[in-house]
């Protein structure tokens, strides 16, 4: 099982799950109206934002950011043709179901320590992700490995990508997942 740059809880709540572990921007229910009313009024609009949040050079930009600008034209490009063949009010809908599923009790009770599974996970997690701050994402390896001797959860922090790191450096990505299925452990490359 790998998770890639996902909190199990994308909203706040009053347990201490806060902007630590959250979604940066959809966290909570007035966000996501705002969300809604932005793809109800101007659907180019949510999704520029969008994608400007799930790519790190547009979210986290690095002086060391080799990407050039007909290539983050094109991104832009191919991401909001394919999100703009959507219905925007149902993408409203997708969102209020998204980050209000709360899935840290499934996943404890589904990789945890008691649930006898023996599925290994692999978190992947961007430091530079407009979506989550990393310590969401790798909440998931401390619910899973949480109170067992055997660790069957790897996590990884990178700094190669955002939210869509499989898209913004395929060759290391790749590298990782194979390292993963072949039961190594994962490690930057």
């Amino acid at each position: 099982m790998i998770f890639i740059d996902q909190s199990p809880l994308q909203n706040s709540d009053l347990s201490g799950w806060d902007s630590q572990f959250c979604n940066r921007g959809m966290n909570s229910a007035p966000a996501v109206s705002a969300l809604q009313a932005t793809l109800a009024l101007s659907p180019s609009t949510a999704h520029k934002g969008t994608i400007s949040a799930c790519l790190s050079y547009r979210s986290h930009p690095l002086s060391s950011d080799t990407v050039s600008a007909e290539e983050a034209a094109s991104d832009e490009a191919f991401f909001l043709g394919e999100a703009m063949k959507g219905d925007p009010w149902w993408y409203g809908k997708l969102m209020a179901d998204h980050t209000a599923l709360d899935w840290r009790d499934d996943i404890r009770a589904t990789f945890g320590k008691e649930s006898e599974s023996t599925t290994k996970v692999l978190v992947l997690a961007s430091s530079r992700s407009g979506c989550f701050p990393a310590a969401g994402p790798m909440a998931v390896v401390d619910l899973v490995n949480g109170g067992s001797e055997e660790k069957r959860a790897q996590g990884l922090i990178v700094e190669w990508g955002g939210h869509w790191l499989y898209w913004e450096n395929p060759v290391k990505f790749e590298k990782i997942v194979l390292d993963f299925f072949a039961y190594k452990e994962v490690t930057d490359v």
